[in-house]
């Protein structure tokens, strides 16, 4: 039996955005907690829903949108799952007698909530054979709900200088992590996976085009992490643990572009405009076919299998879409039972054709 949930205000803190299309009223998001208590565990998980208040009594408005589309983000990307009926389906990811694995705990920090972002962390402890505890950092454009990363707040050049700074102080600890472990006994079956742990870890820092897998965004300073890659089962091996690096937002001034100087303006009563490039922005996409089906849209940041998905309803099940990008954006089944061929117009549209068994439909998913 599921426990009840519970949506209650965490904070009466709410972020100002400009509106799309423009609006003379400001859009507010707010930040709530579901809650539901385990049935065997008894313990309290609580998943951040995002929350929007009108826009004013005549404005068009799409602030139900946009927070829709950050919490179809955050429960896609955490869960694995999109929202239910307003509400997060803790009965579909935890454990139970019949289900040994899934999570044991989850919980959410907000980190910053300003008028022109929202950053926050989803963590807790998962079972899959053993317990293992983790920790999502996500941070999101509040004017479009699209989800951010480095390439929208940095110049191309300043990205590539913040990443080579990253790389300066990251890899003297690596390579002392290796001297020493060049110097242990190779008869040692641990000392040796460490090193090629080690030994992966420094030339994916030397060679990746981004330096961190993590980007935490704050109000006042920037974080980035990265985690060597040793499995789950050998984290006691890993004596440097997650490597970081913490910037101010000062010393992030020459490598910023207009819009991540706008984020961190102390004082700005305008609305940051996020870029919109040739190719399309990663996010939530929602478009309904000529046949009345709403198709929901995850795309995701890479070409991996497992970054983007799609759902034939709004709450429908997640499908898995491999991800090629030429001339268009083609996203197929693995299976082969859906296509979508897209193609981003100067507003960050996507328009295109959704193939499903031997019917075409055309799609529009709107930026």
């Amino acid at each position: 039996m599921a426990g009840a949930l519970v949506l209650a205000v965490m904070s009466a803190v709410s972020t100002t955005a400009q509106a799309q299309p423009p609006s003379p009223w400001p859009t507010r998001l707010s930040v709530a907690a579901i809650a539901a208590t385990h049935p065997d565990l008894e313990t309290t998980f609580r998943f951040p829903w995002i929350t929007g208040s009108s826009c004013g009594p005549t404005a068009r408005c799409n602030i139900g949108w946009i927070a829709w589309r950050i919490n179809a983000w955050l429960q896609a990307s955490a869960l694995g799952q999109l929202p239910v009926d307003g509400r997060t389906a803790f009965e579909r990811v935890w454990t139970s007698s019949g289900k040994p694995h899934g999570f044991t705990s989850l919980d959410f920090t907000v980190l910053a909530h300003t008028r022109a972002f929202l950053s926050l962390t989803v963590h807790g402890t998962q079972l899959n054979g053993y317990p293992s505890s983790f920790s999502h950092a996500y941070s999101f454009d509040t004017a479009t709900g699209h989800p951010l990363s480095l390439q929208d707040l940095f110049t191309k050049q300043g990205l590539a200088s913040l990443n080579q700074d990253v790389r300066r102080q990251w890899r003297p600890r690596l390579e002392a992590a290796l001297k020493n472990e060049t110097g242990a006994s190779r008869d040692s079956d641990e000392m040796q996976s460490r090193q090629e742990y080690y030994t992966q870890c420094l030339e994916a820092l030397l060679n990746d085009q981004t330096v961190a897998d993590t980007m935490i965004l704050e109000a006042a300073q920037l974080t980035l992490t990265r985690d060597c890659p040793f499995p789950r089962v050998a984290q006691a091996l890993n004596d440097l643990g997650r490597l970081s690096a913490r910037y101010s937002r000062d010393a992030l001034q020459p490598w910023l572009n207009d819009y991540g100087r706008c984020l961190f303006e102390r004082k700005s009563l305008s609305s940051c405009s996020l870029p919109r490039g040739r190719h399309p922005h990663p996010g939530i996409y929602r478009a309904r076919a000529d046949h009345g089906d709403l198709v929901t849209l995850v795309l995701g940041r890479s070409s991996d299998v497992d970054q983007s998905f799609y759902a034939e309803s709004q709450a429908g099940p997640l499908h898995p879409l491999e991800t090629t990008q030429d001339k268009s954006l083609k996203l197929t089944r693995p299976d082969g039972k859906a296509q979508f061929l897209l193609e981003v117009d100067q507003q960050g549209n996507l328009e295109g054709i959704w193939r499903r068994a031997d019917v075409t439909f055309p799609v529009h998913f709107s930026y």
